[in-house]
């Protein structure tokens, strides 16, 4: 029987089926290297590869493809590669990766089966929206021009202009402009680098904890180590040498498209040429102010990540500044690190770090020092971390009295304060709302903190970093939701019945103010080593440097005299006496022995390495 036109229209689009999304597939490697897109996130496929580090992993079991183990891995914010093994259905999520070896193992696919390795390599820039899984122009039953799930530019998984079942232009679930992810990238990779007129040059790409720069028209005249034939692409170029630990300079060569690896960095003008060189430090001049909002990332390669914050394994969250070393602060310890994540571990770990310090040539890499705020101190070849306040978002209010709770005994409990106040405390949570002060007040308790919430109307609730001694004022009358290992969070639960928040000797400190500046001076510091605007010192309180010529230097305190002295070569150290500052050259002019002696009215700051140095250090 035949139908007439429009009933048959309607039977063919009954029956239409859209196109099933093409997985990547790893049998025989034909798809290695191809992107796949999760949560604004962009992955590479490495097939059947080695990608360490093997942990620390998360398992999950029963995961059905490789690309549900991607979406795993795009859902959470300290995973950086995941491993997918068809054979056993087994995904594991892991830290960024520190080596692969591409389809190494290819011969073992027999036995241990195909293993998918999604190594994550951008994020979607903003407003350009996701590569989508139904494209198409005018046909289809969710037909339209474009794609993407979530794109930002007038497409979606339903838009366009055409003839299905939902046709019509913009009509999709995320139609128009504007609607991508808004999240800044993490790492600013481009999916393709082209010096066609200059386009890219000087454009960045990091992988494997190092960021290089793109100077097109650029050689390295030096013999490499190493020529891969046939590249093509500017950016494979680049990741090659980026996981090659020995490699300096990577050499692209426009006529051939081969990759010249080569163990040095020394671009020189080379028409024909495009050079990938290492790039440590943020372009000079410095901000000499924080960012007002920093973006958040969980990579530390510099300088892709300047001005960027980063939560650091214990819930503190630091603000990053390449090729920075501290302005001023307390030196509390060394440790030697393996990486700069390490150094970073390593002083989140530690009760009296709260800022650190990552020299990438000293041997004892890693210098611990106690609080510290933002550095102008530009120091190439040191990565410089100070604890910060941690992000923020706006809060969500409702008529919850419900409240945080303190660690670990008094978890749920509920603090009387002073004024009549009362709060429920929580453990290693925070509320991350809008604070009502930019800057935090420190207390020197938790106590104390929530009560100085009471004594302000205004005040809801209270987030405090024991560490740091920060607490954050805010108006979030509902329980912390954020996980936060390194906070204790509070909340007002109104003036109803509750126990005593504190009885004789303990209640001394809830009256005090916010504490003051912190001080790296005497008499606290005796003993330690100092580092101010870059420059180490020894603090000698009750000494005096006695060496000659010296100077009277006009100076309005004993950090101005000692700041003074760090960019003068002629000046070994400082002696504040009184309210007067004294430079001291580290020898005397006529030979005769320099050194330290102890005296009373005098306080000596001594640079270290130095004679002056050797001599107090040598000193009862």
């Amino acid at each position: 029987m035949q139908l007439p036109n429009s009933a048959a229209k309607l039977l063919s689009l009954a029956i239409l089926v859209v196109p099933a999304v093409t997985a990547l597939d790893c049998v025989k490697e034909v798809d290695h290297k191809k992107e796949y897109t999760s949560n604004g996130k962009v992955y590479k496929l490495y097939c059947n590869s080695e990608i360490k580090p093997l942990t620390p992993a998360e398992r999950t079991s029963n995961v059905a493809t490789a690309e549900e183990c991607a979406d795993l891995c795009a859902q959470k914010s300290d995973c950086r590669h995941a491993f997918y093994s068809a054979k056993s259905k087994i995904c594991f999520l892991r830290p960024p990766q520190t080596s692969i070896r591409e389809k190494f193992f290819q011969n073992m696919v027999a036995s241990v089966g195909n293993t998918w390795g999604w190594i994550y390599d951008r994020d979607v820039p903003a407003n350009t929206g996701n590569p989508g899984s139904n494209p198409g122009s005018g046909t289809g039953s969710n037909p339209g021009s474009g794609n993407g799930s979530n794109p930002g530019s007038g497409t979606g998984s339903n838009p366009g202009s055409g003839t299905g079942s939902n046709p019509g232009s913009g009509t999709g679930s995320n139609p128009g402009s504007g609607t991508g992810p808004t999240t800044p990238p993490s790492s600013g990779n481009q999916a393709e680098y082209d010096c066609t007129n200059n386009k890219d040059h000087k454009k960045l790409f990091s992988i494997n904890g190092r960021t290089f720069e793109l100077l097109c028209g650029y050689g390295n005249h030096h013999t490499g180590y190493q020529t891969i034939p046939n590249v093509n692409s500017l950016r494979d170029c680049a990741e090659k040498c980026a996981l090659d630990s020995s490699c300096g300079n990577a050499e692209y060569h426009t006529g051939s498209g081969d990759c010249e690896l080569e163990p040095d960095n020394n671009p020189v003008l080379a028409p024909g040429y495009h050079l990938w060189v290492p790039k440590f430090c943020p372009d000079t001049p410095r901000a000499q102010n924080a960012v007002t909002n920093p973006p958040q990332t969980t990579d530390l390669s510099c300088p892709m990540n300047d001005g960027h914050i980063y939560e650091g394994v214990d819930g503190t969250w630091y603000y990053i500044q390449c090729c920075s070393d501290s302005s001023a602060a307390v030196v509390t310890g060394f440790a030697q690190a393996q990486n700069h994540k390490d150094c970073l571990d390593k002083c989140s770990l530690d009760e009296k770090c709260s800022s650190v310090s990552f020299d990438t040539a000293a041997v004892n890499n890693c210098k611990f020092y106690g609080p510290g705020n933002y550095s102008t101190v530009h120091k190439p070849g040191i990565h410089h971390h100070y604890a910060t306040s941690p992000p923020t978002s706006a809060p969500d209010h409702f008529g919850s009295k419900r409240c945080s709770t303190e660690c670990p005994e008094a978890d749920g409990q509920i603090f009387a304060s002073p004024s009549g106040e009362n709060f429920v405390m929580s453990c290693k949570k925070r509320h991350g709302t809008t604070y009502l002060k930019a800057v935090p007040d420190q207390y020197p308790s938790f106590a104390s903190c929530m009560t100085a919430c009471g004594a302000l109307p205004a005040c809801q609730s209270v987030d405090y970093e024991a560490k740091t001694q920060n607490c954050y004022f805010s108006t979030n009358s509902k329980s912390p939701t954020i996980a936060a290992k390194a906070f204790m969070s509070a909340h007002s639960a109104g003036c109803s019945g509750a126990c005593a928040g504190c009885a004789d000797e303990s209640c001394k400190d809830l009256k005090k103010g916010p504490l003051g500046p912190r001080k790296y001076g005497c008499p606290a510091n005796h003993g330690k080593p100092i580092t101010i605007k870059g420059v180490d010192f020894q603090v000698a309180c009750q000494h005096a440097i006695n060496s000659h010529p010296y100077n009277q230097v006009t100076a309005g305190s004993y950090e101005e005299c000692i700041e003074l002295c760090t960019d003068k070569a002629d000046c070994g150290g400082v002696n504040w006496i009184g309210t007067t500052c004294y430079h001291h050259p580290d020898n005397n002019a006529d030979g005769s022995s320099a050194f330290v002696h102890q005296r009373a009215d005098s306080d000596a700051y001594v640079k270290i390495p130095g004679h002056l140095y050797t001599s107090l250090s040598q000193s009862p």
